[in-house]
């Protein structure tokens, strides 16, 4: 054995043993005397990785590459880093050539769903897809790949095998509860799919109990001042974001005698006017982004928070890590995420009596904080001058249907649902907004074996908040989604002056139209089932005086509404806030709160 070989077995061993000085100094001088020992190299690579210098790993690493390109464990080492850093496209360069060479085995499934959840979260639903598809064909009970390809599906409208790909995810989920475990899918996959508040909450529950953190405690109550009361604003979505449009008055309307506002930024600063206008209404707003958890919650307790409220729940980008460290005396979830988080660490969910009626209570770890109208607050204010139908890509006469809602939220039943109503007002369009162009495509073929001229569905691309909603009153008619029903996409509707029709749902996530058109007195535009919905759509289309006067109605309430009284909301919410703080500084235990219209 050469000096060399022997002197790599011993690298090994010294970083076995965690002595990386050491090994990187002898692999130094072996790659000094032999300036093509890839192995060395390689190795000096995986101990900058250790340190924690990705940066220095991945210099080190594509060198050895280069050196010895047939080496497949450096390859595969190569690519599981730059996975690791977020290089999707380099990891998956390294993945397809190991695939095309068919040295990726069992062992390399996980990893490729890795790359395939990578690609999906970027918006790049083909390459998810084909990672996806290949984790699972090596190993067949890859459970990420099944979950994965289920929403990719839901995203790119593909219904072909869907069902059975939910069948097989729900079939997962159902099993790793029953063991105890945390399902792959998450809670926010789960309630776009099924409508059972009480299996929404198994699911929400188990994923928050995973989160279960050292608490960074705070001080009691007694030394807490009663007014103003501190509140801590926690997101990730205070910038251009559905969000930060829906509640960006809050944060300026909060009276500054009864309350401070902090603000704690967990997402990008995209210099923004929404994000200027956010920070500049908040007594003091936090970047804390990409701080963990433990300095972040000791940051808010620190602040002296008394009341935290977390605007994502179980949403993308959510930081219920920091909520889990209890950092504030009452911790309150609200807005972001349409169901219960499932959490010991919230005391409150803000709702009203028609997203969540008493008999679901029980399926809900928090308790529920109830807004006498709608729970959604409203900031528009401004009503824009609407552009032509040509500019917007619409024929130039014709009855509108619109949906804008995420694609994610249509599913079969619905869309055969719309394609009926299409096929009973001729002359009608159906005008869509996708984001991806594989939904525009499945969706035009779904239209086309339905035996509608696929021309009937107008595709609108995503655009500013403010050319949104000038374009928005060239519809006639809004309709809704069933299982997870529009909530922003439903207020901008009639904000627009455009009716929404809805239909009744089951669980929080399919009653947030119901309750938005309940606020703007507009309860008959609520179907209570599908064949009410398609009848309905129907009869409004096919009749002019009808729609006149919805239009007339949905523009007062625009004006006269408790859904758009955002000073309203904002009062009767501090009400309940309050309320909430003064029953915590006596004692008294949690219970549900229902606040009155005063």
């Amino acid at each position: 054995m050469s000096d060399s070989s022997v002197n790599i077995e011993l690298a090994f061993e010294l970083i076995d043993a965690g002595k990386l000085n050491v090994a990187d100094s002898l692999c130094k001088e072996i790659a000094a005397a032999e300036p093509g020992n890839h192995v060395a190299i390689y190795l000096r690579g995986l101990i900058a990785y250790q340190r924690g210098d990705v940066e220095g790993a991945l210099i080190m690493l594509n060198e050895a590459e280069r050196l010895a390109p047939e080496d497949v464990s450096l390859k595969k080492t190569l690519a599981a880093l730059l996975l690791s850093a977020g290089n999707l496209t380099g990891a998956a360069s390294r993945y397809r050539a190991l695939a095309k060479r068919k040295e990726l085995t069992e062992s390399d499934a996980v990893s490729l769903s890795q790359l395939g959840e990578g690609l999906r979260q970027n918006g790049n639903l083909g390459g998810a897809v084909e990672w996806f598809q290949y984790s699972l064909d090596l190993q067949p009970a890859n459970n990420l790949a099944v979950a994965g390809l289920f929403v990719c599906g839901q995203l790119a409208c593909d219904w072909r095998g869907l069902e059975e790909l939910e069948r097989a995810v729900e079939a997962l989920t159902q099993s790793l509860l029953e063991a105890g475990k945390v399902p792959v899918e998450d809670p926010f996959t789960h309630l776009t799919r099924s409508a059972n508040s009480a299996e929404n909450f198994k699911v929400a529950r188990a994923w928050s109990e995973g989160l279960n953190a050292n608490r960074v405690g705070f001080s009691g109550y007694n030394d807490l001042r009663d007014t103003p009361i501190r509140l801590g604003y926690l997101s990730s979505d205070l910038h251009e974001h559905a969000t930060a449009y829906l509640m960006h008055r809050l944060f300026a309307l909060h009276d500054r005698d009864k309350f401070e506002v902090f603000a704690y930024s967990c997402g990008p600063n995209d210099g923004s006017p929404i994000r200027l206008r956010l920070a500049r209404d908040c007594d003091q707003f936090r970047n804390i982004e990409g701080w963990d958890a433990t300095r972040a919650a000791a940051c808010i307790m620190e602040d002296r928070i008394q009341i935290l409220i977390d605007l994502k729940g179980h949403t993308r980008k959510n930081r219920l890590d920091i909520a889990a460290r209890r950092p504030a005396p009452i911790q309150i979830t609200y807005l972001g995420f349409p169901g219960s988080s499932g959490a010991t660490f919230f005391d409150y969910v803000v709702a009203d009596t028609i997203v969540l009626p008493e008999r679901d209570w029980r399926h809900f770890s928090e308790k529920p904080l109830l807004m006498p109208h709608c729970y959604q607050i409203n900031s528009h204010q401004t009503v824009h001058n609407t552009i032509s139908r040509l500019d917007a890509g619409l024929p130039a006469s014709g009855f509108v249907f619109c949906s804008f809602t995420n694609t994610y939220k249509i599913e079969p039943v619905m869309f055969e649902c719309w394609i009926n109503i299409l096929k009973a007002t001729p002359g009608s369009v159906l005008w869509l907004c996708v984001n991806n162009a594989l939904a525009e495509r499945n969706l035009r073929r779904e239209a086309e074996v339905r035996d509608i001229d696929p021309e009937r569905l107008i595709f609108a691309p995503f655009v500013a908040q403010d050319e949104h909603l000038a374009r928005l009153p060239l519809a006639d008619l809004a309709l809704d989604t069933r299982v997870y029903n529009g909530h922003t996409t439903t207020s901008d509707a009639l904000w627009a002056g455009v009716p929404v029709l809805t239909v009744r749902g089951q669980h929080f996530a399919s009653r947030v139209s119901e309750s938005i058109l309940s606020a703007a007195g507009l309860s008959e535009l609520v179907a209570s089932d599908l064949d009410a919905f398609q009848a309905q759509a129907i009869e409004i289309a096919g009749d002019v005086g009808k729609i006149k006067r919805l239009k007339e109605k949905v523009a007062e309430a625009r004006q006269t509404s408790p859904l758009f009284d955002t000073k309203g909301f904002v009062r009767h919410f501090e009400r309940g806030l309050a309320e909430v703080w003064r029953k915590a500084m006596l004692g008294l235990p949690l219970e549900a709160l229902l606040i009155e219209d005063k």
